[in-house]
């Protein structure tokens, strides 16, 4: 229920709000406070939505307690009404450059002070979204710019990896061709040079990954499949596999190369991470849906999702995880990017089934 604070040095005045609002006791919870330092001690103890206070009262003013109100920054953002039967407009004018929301004039009428209150609520549950917002936003500000971090140290290590490992691998080859090592020797070196051509391979995967290309081009979406699969399939733990289910033909879309290996990688890791507790697979494929759409489907055997929480998966503040594990940045990222390539998405999910995104592009015609 939603808190109003009423203040006034003159009791009359209180008792003159209980009458008019009797009927709205239901609606609104309403507390009364004599002056401006009962009203600062009522705010510590519990929180309020609205404050109505007269502007001229003996010890602490209305425009002193704006001020106070002001300066606290768990306070500053509770709507404050300013009501006076003064009719200077340099003090009332004052209040509203203090940060007052709305003046009331003395003696009040019922209609209209019920209407500014309505009104005034109504601003703040808007304000209340947001500051919330705004919270999430700087939240993930500070996630991206450490990942930002992290992706030029990451970079730079990487590229340093690349160099060691052609080292490797040209070395190994030279020995193996230069017939410099004795049979059991030269099985042992093969082994290590198939390990550095595997470790090659993904190094080179990821630096395709990371490049901030914005181009569009024609990709063929079996290969960053089979990207994606390479990445993913070491990191994942015992008891948790990926089926790859390859076309025969290739399928081309016109779009952003990086951008849908984001997309993809996001549902790819968001499935997973559905089922770090226990066994499943993540199933991956690709097919055309009539003659101008593309499908790439993934699917998780996790623990699935409600109603509730699907309508909100896409949201900027949706955690669906424990904190520090998960964000929900991923899923609102890869909603944007869908918008901004002309792609779309759908979901299906079932607590207990798992889940399956589907990610739809207009298919490119050779």
């Amino acid at each position: 229920m939603e808190r109003i604070l009423f203040i006034d040095d003159e009791q009359m005045v209180l008792d003159g709000f209980k009458r008019l609002l009797w009927e709205y006791r239901n609606n609104w919870e309403m507390e009364f406070a004599l002056s401006g330092s009962d009203a600062l001690r009522m705010i510590e103890l519990h929180p309020v939505d609205v404050i109505i206070t007269d502007i001229r009262m003996p010890g602490m003013s209305g425009l002193e307690l704006l001020e106070q109100l002001k300066q606290n920054e768990n306070h500053r953002n509770i709507p404050v009404v300013v009501l006076t039967a003064d009719q200077d407009r340099t003090l009332k004018r004052k209040a509203l450059e203090m940060g007052a929301i709305d003046l009331l004039n003395k003696p009040v009428d019922k209609e209209d002070l019920v209407a500014r209150i309505k009104n005034v609520l109504q601003l703040k549950h808007y304000q209340d979204i947001v500051i919330e917002n705004n919270k999430a936003l700087e939240k993930q500000l500070v996630i991206s710019q450490k990942m930002d971090l992290v992706g030029v140290m990451a970079s730079g290590a990487i590229h340093d990896l690349s160099n060691l490992l052609a080292i490797i691998v040209g070395y190994s080859s030279f020995l193996i061709e230069e017939n410099m090592l004795d049979k059991i020797e030269s099985t042992s070196m093969e082994k290590i040079r198939r390990a550095g051509d595997k470790a090659s391979s993904l190094v080179n995967q990821i630096l395709k990954f990371s490049r901030l290309d914005q181009k569009l081009t024609t990709i063929n979406v079996n290969e960053i499949i089979d990207d994606i699969v390479s990445i993913l399939s070491p990191t994942l733990s015992n008891g948790i596999h990926i089926k790859w289910g390859k076309p025969n033909e290739a399928i081309y879309i016109k779009s952003n190369a990086v951008k849908l290996q984001q997309v993809l990688l996001n549902l790819c890791i968001n499935g997973i991470q559905a089922m770090s507790d226990s066994q499943g697979f993540l199933a991956l494929s690709a097919k055309r849906v009539g003659q101008e759409t593309v499908c790439i489907e993934v699917m998780d055997t996790g623990a699935g999702m409600d109603n509730e929480t699907m309508k909100k998966l896409f949201t900027l503040s949706f955690i669906s995880n424990e904190e520090g594990k998960k964000t929900g940045l991923g899923l609102f990222a890869v909603k944007h990017i869908l918008d901004e390539y002309k792609g779309k998405i759908e979901v299906e999910s079932e607590q207990g089934k798992g889940t399956t995104f589907r990610v739809f592009f207009p298919l490119f015609q050779q």
